[in-house]
């Protein structure tokens, strides 16, 4: 190291008890080995559910007057809910290192931030610093649920190092014990994902596949419709084509309210798998594309071509569906869907 340089900081997992709340120190220091990052299983810290991101990474060196940012993400990965009150700096360099300030942050179950962590040595040597997260926890589920919630980041573990079957075994003993949070549904999404793979293979459409998956579950939906346009493209015969075209519709009519994109995806879904059970579930999307896209009149043409599919019989102004619950619901929701446009079909 030269005498223009100062090594940054390395981050490692240290704690200390506050009377009220919790104060979770994490202590930023120069190039000298560190723990490895909590497991996913135990409580993180302050015997809490928050864990640390890259608590081993390095920034390497930082010339002396500049300024190297590292970011770390702080999770909830419990089912209880951690109001932050706060990330501060301390220690003999505190001065050199910074964070961002946030206002009102609250960490709910399977939420995170992202922490920037400036560096900026203003002399040559080995500096380190503490950072301090002090929050409250707000109680809301038990000491068994809070257990069971890590089986879901487990899964989660499993599926990263693509360890399939494992990941599927992991999410379905989730699913069907006492999960409490907005993972459960996710969890519950993967499983016949992951059941189909094991059957048709788990190759690079796969593996795109759970990326789009997981980038929506983190809010990037962007990037889960880049992953899903580069599956069609590469992969266009794959078996799970079809359901990338509908993930991808949805994105655009839930999340990202894009419908006009969403109306071309899900008319483009049903055209080209039209004889499987996304046929009528892209109908339905579709024509509520065109409702919230104010064209009311091709929302009912479609609602009335879905309400026909499964019409059993139809005389003397009354229908009824046809005798099976795929059909009986898929008539109520059309019809459903035409009386809240003003028309008795």
């Amino acid at each position: 190291m030269n005498s223009t340089q100062a090594a940054a900081m390395h981050i490692t997992n240290r704690m200390k008890a506050c009377t009220l709340a919790a104060m979770a120190a994490i202590l930023l220091q120069a190039c000298e080995a560190g723990e490895s990052g909590p497991s996913g299983i135990d409580p993180g810290i302050e015997g809490s559910y928050l864990y640390v991101s890259a608590v081993d990474h390095y920034f390497g060196t930082q010339d002396v007057g500049g300024t190297r940012t590292h970011q770390i993400e702080v999770i909830n990965q419990g089912a209880d809910i951690y109001p932050i009150k706060g990330f501060t700096m301390s220690g003999d360099h505190a001065d050199e290192f910074s964070t961002d300030v946030f206002n009102n942050l609250v960490l709910r179950p399977s939420e995170g931030v992202r922490l920037n962590i400036n560096f900026t040595p203003v002399s040559k040597g080995v500096k380190n610093a503490t950072l301090n997260i002090d929050f409250d926890t707000v109680v809301q589920a038990t000491k068994a649920q809070n257990e069971h919630e890590q089986l879901y980041y487990k899964a989660k573990e499993l599926e990263e190092k693509e360890q399939y079957t494992q990941a599927q075994s992991t999410y379905t003993s989730y699913v069907k014990g006492d999960a409490v949070t907005v993972n459960r549904k996710r969890a519950a999404i993967k499983v016949p994902v992951m059941q189909e793979a094991a059957v048709y293979g788990d190759g690079d459409d796969f593996g795109l596949y759970l990326d789009a998956m997981n980038a929506r579950d983190a809010g990037d939906t962007s990037q889960a419709i880049n992953k899903i346009d580069t599956l069609l493209t590469l992969h266009k015969d794959s078996y799970i084509a079809d359901d990338a075209l509908y993930l991808k519709g949805y994105i655009q009519l839930i999340d990202q309210n894009r419908y006009a994109q969403a109306q071309e995806t899900m008319m483009e879904l049903r055209k080209a798998y039209p004889d499987t059970t996304y046929y009528d579930t892209a109908l339905y999307s579709e024509a509520l594309a065109f409702e919230k896209l104010g064209k009311t009149d091709s929302a009912r043409l479609i609602f009335e071509d879905l309400k026909y599919r499964h019409t059993g019989m139809s005389a003397f102004g009354v229908s009824v569906a046809k005798d099976s619950l795929v059909s009986r619901v898929w008539f109520e929701r059309a019809s459903s869907a035409l009386e809240s446009l003003g028309t008795s079909s």
